[in-house]
């Protein structure tokens, strides 16, 4: 059990840091910086779905959730209710909801709004200008959804590393 231990520490303290400063990065400076880009931004887009970011991210992110609840289960001795009753039960719980939460967040909201901004950005200029306002101002509203869901995240994110890192000290 103690390989197991090491094991899921490692998958989940290496995807945390991977999850957390990614979020981080991508909420302070990726996404203002290609909303400055304008066009330019769906071949940054393109590159980084060459490179498949946006399947490697909720990899990371659902193994750290998937190694933190097994932790959880054997650190708890099965999910026993005075584990959850101490300082450091509470705390830990807390941080993985908060992480469960940003989770399917991120999937449900900001992944999604992300996927639909890198195709309309990755569309060529329309010939009406109808459609082209339409384009843009579908544009601007995605890219408000990422903003602030990227925040969102990064703000539950931050919450679930503090929880992380200062529960077994209560």
């Amino acid at each position: 059990m103690e390989a197991e231990l090491i094991v899921l520490r490692l998958i989940h303290v290496l995807g945390g840091i991977f999850w957390v400063g990614s979020g981080l990065f991508t909420a302070i400076y990726l996404v203002p910086s290609l909303a400055e880009a304008g066009p330019a931004a769906a071949q940054v887009m393109g590159a980084l779905q060459r490179r498949r970011l946006f399947i490697v991210l909720p990899t990371v992110a659902l193994f750290t959730v998937l190694s933190g609840i097994r932790l959880m289960q054997l650190t708890s001795d099965g999910f026993s209710a005075a584990y959850f009753n101490s300082g450091s039960g509470r705390v830990f719980a807390w941080g993985g909801t908060f992480a469960i939460i940003a989770f399917v967040f991120g999937m449900t909201v900001a992944r999604p709004a992300g996927i639909r901004l890198g195709r309309i950005s990755a569309q060529p200029p329309a010939e009406d200008a109808l459609e082209q306002r339409r384009r843009l101002d579908e544009r601007d509203r995605l890219q408000r959804i990422v903003r602030i869901s990227g925040m969102v995240n990064v703000v539950l994110l931050l919450a679930a590393a503090v929880a992380m890192a200062i529960a077994r000290y209560l």
